[in-house]
């Protein structure tokens, strides 16, 4: 018995220790990247010729040509598009970076400048949050809500601190914030105040400004 728990546990320090260190090989890369940066989530299923990865496209373009770095998964759809964007600007004043999760059937991120993998979603997730100064949600599914969740979560609990987090899609948000407004404030869940966490646009210019508060950077 004390042999077998002795085991377990070698096992999992083996599994934290090689963890911890993926995490800080990643932090390195991550601050190599020019400031600001801000991390891109959304779904890995849409395709690049849909509305919102165009979108997701055309804002990492813009980002890039004003020397902004995005992080972002390491899959396909919106993550691919915002960084693709990047790829088709050519002016190099921001970098972008996709970080994989092992063992996820869903390709490589074929436009990301900087890749690596690791082996859970958390340490991604952990990496995507701590270096971002704002972030910005396109549509997804159950991964892209638990990364608005986490992000929320954590400025909310001042585990973070309060940055900029722009949702994109106010048809597709509207049900969620709807519910935030009817059901979680209604019943104490949520402050009102906390309401004013994220901003819920269509509007590209509006989500540049947001995310990053320079307006005058805004393409004329």
């Amino acid at each position: 018995m004390f042999f077998s728990r002795l085991k377990r546990f070698a096992i999992l320090f083996g599994h934290l220790l090689y963890t911890m260190l993926q995490m800080l090989y990643g932090g390195w890369r991550i601050t190599k990247l020019p400031q600001p940066i801000i991390s891109i989530f959304g779904s890995s299923r849409l395709k690049q010729n849909t509305p919102y990865a165009l979108k997701a496209h055309e804002l990492g373009q813009r980002f890039m040509e004003n020397g902004v770095s995005i992080l972002t998964g390491g899959g396909p759809g919106i993550m691919e598009a915002a960084v693709c964007g990047i790829k088709v600007s050519g002016k190099n004043k921001g970098k972008s970076m996709a970080i994989g999760v092992r063992g996820l059937d869903e390709g490589w991120n074929r436009c990301a400048q900087n890749y690596f993998e690791l082996e859970y979603f958390f340490a991604r997730k952990w990496l995507l949050n701590q270096f971002s100064t704002g972030f910005v949600i396109f549509p997804g599914g159950f991964g892209t809500l638990d990364e608005l969740a986490e992000v929320l979560t954590l400025i909310q609990t001042k585990s973070l601190k309060q940055v900029p987090v722009v949702l994109i899609g106010k048809e597709y948000w509207q049900p969620l914030v709807n519910w935030i407004m009817d059901e979680a404030l209604e019943h104490g869940a949520v402050l009102a105040e906390e309401l004013e966490l994220f901003y819920v646009t269509d509007d590209l210019d509006e989500a540049y400004c947001w995310v990053l508060g320079k307006c005058d950077l805004l393409r004329k």
